[in-house]
């Protein structure tokens, strides 16, 4: 199974998003970047609270998961409103979070667990297109995450990006 891990990073009055394919044992396969986008402050004030979504969303993702050479089977997402973008790639694509017992699953969302307790549980949440292959999604990030923590890639996305910006 081939993950995409799409992150994004706010640097000062920038911000630079990276895309990183790796293989099922999180090893990597390609990674990709954007350029800085400045944000001024007007921008921020006419944007409001929709900047992030409009942003990372029109501006980023698309282009980025676009942009791989390798084919991937599924884009995960630690950023929820990325789930919409599922019909301009053409792929699944998964919001992946931290498990909250006090916030009830959806039809869309499945807990994975490392059996061992070495990571936290988490739930997956995909776009609605998929639901179908929820499951399946689900059970093989879940033989995954026996061995591999499923969040740590986006640390490296993010740590990749401090470096470019240097």
């Amino acid at each position: 199974m081939r993950i995409a891990f799409i992150d994004f990073k706010e640097l000062n009055n920038t911000v630079k998003a990276g895309i990183l394919l790796t293989d099922e044992h999180t090893k990597p396969i390609e990674f990709r970047t954007t350029t800085n986008i400045n944000i001024d402050e007007l921008q921020r004030i006419l944007y409001g609270e929709s900047l992030k979504e409009v942003l990372y969303k029109e501006r980023f993702a698309v282009d980025l998961a676009n942009s791989l050479k390798e084919d991937f089977d599924i884009l995960l997402t630690k950023e929820k409103n990325i789930l919409s973008i599922r019909k301009e790639i053409g792929k699944p694509v998964g919001y992946i979070r931290k498990f909250d017992p006090f916030k009830a699953l959806d039809k869309h969302s499945h807990k994975i667990v490392n059996l061992a307790g070495k990571f936290e549980p988490l739930v997956l949440t995909i776009s609605k297109e998929d639901e179908k292959n929820l499951y399946i999604f689900s059970k093989n990030l879940q033989k995954i995450y026996k061995n591999f923590n499923l969040l740590e890639p986006f640390e490296r996305v993010k740590k990749a990006l401090e470096y470019l910006s240097t």
